[in-house]
């Protein structure tokens, strides 16, 4: 086949959650084949190829998966994900380089010993979009040679197999991986939210919440999280952070806590004799 998406996802929540934002993306690219590599059979039927791995998961699961794609062109998608429009422009960029991917917000995940230069960035590897060359085949191979089972985030082991590949890769816009629970630019409209689709943590911003903001407008906005909200471009006006820092306090401390705060605040501001 020549072009498809993929996802990865193992165990309950994750096959759950890529239920969810395949049967999403079935709806604006119903004309495109939808792959998934899990340890379980999914519940639903927007799956056109299965690929049961029943082992448990590990970091180095999404190179593999990857290597794994049915497709000659894949967008791989992680589970957490939800397009608002097709993406099949992906596929277009795949004509002239062998993958794309966005550029992570910072360096976080790059161990301070790193033998890379740190002018080299790091990148988020939640949307990617590859061709099945030799040279993306050989660069996956040796990103999941380099999967620790200690590390936090697979874009640790992202980063060097990419320095150290021979690959044409080209980043991709924001709005192609739009991580809206964390600070970042983007311009145009957001076609990819990345972020969870399934039990939310309260500290979580809702996605419909999040589609409207950040597709009111399609200018170039900053959008970020300040107590629990979600603000786009202008700062939030001082009432507006005020009541949500009150309404953040209650959440953490109780009413009565809150209260004590707020005292103490006060009490600091008072004029010493």
């Amino acid at each position: 086949m020549n072009r498809g998406l993929l996802y990865l996802a193992k165990g309950e929540p994750f096959v759950t959650e890529a239920e969810r934002s395949a049967q999403q993306t079935a709806t604006v690219m119903p004309e495109y084949p939808i792959a998934i590599v899990t340890d379980r059979e999914p519940a639903t039927d927007c799956f056109d190829t299965v690929i049961i791995d029943k082992s448990s998961f590990q970091k180095r699961d999404k190179p593999r998966a990857l290597q794994q794609t049915p497709y000659r062109k894949t967008i791989y998608l992680d589970t957490d994900t939800y397009l608002t429009d097709s993406i099949d422009g992906l596929f277009d960029i795949l004509d002239a380089f062998e993958l794309g991917l966005r550029r992570d917000q910072g360096q976080s995940h790059v161990p301070e010993s790193s033998q890379l230069p740190r002018s080299f960035p790091q990148f988020n590897s939640g949307v990617i979009a590859y061709q099945s060359t030799g040279g993306v085949m050989d660069m996956l191979e040796d990103w999941e040679r380099r999967c620790r089972p200690t590390d936090k985030f697979d874009q640790r082991s992202l980063r060097p197999a990419l320095y150290h590949s021979e690959v044409r890769f080209t980043p991709l816009p924001n709005r192609y991986n739009c991580q809206y629970h964390w600070k970042n630019v983007v311009d145009g409209p957001v076609k990819i939210f990345h972020g969870p689709l399934v039990d939310r943590a309260a500290k979580s911003i809702d996605l419909q919440e999040a589609i409207s903001k950040l597709n009111r407008s399609h200018e170039v906005r900053l959008h970020y999280r300040w107590g629990g909200a979600l603000f786009v471009d202008p700062k939030p006006p001082f009432l507006t952070r005020i009541l949500t820092w009150i309404r953040l306090m209650a959440r953490r401390h109780g009413t009565r806590g809150l209260l004590v705060r707020v005292a103490k605040k006060l009490f600091q501001r008072l004029p010493t004799f």
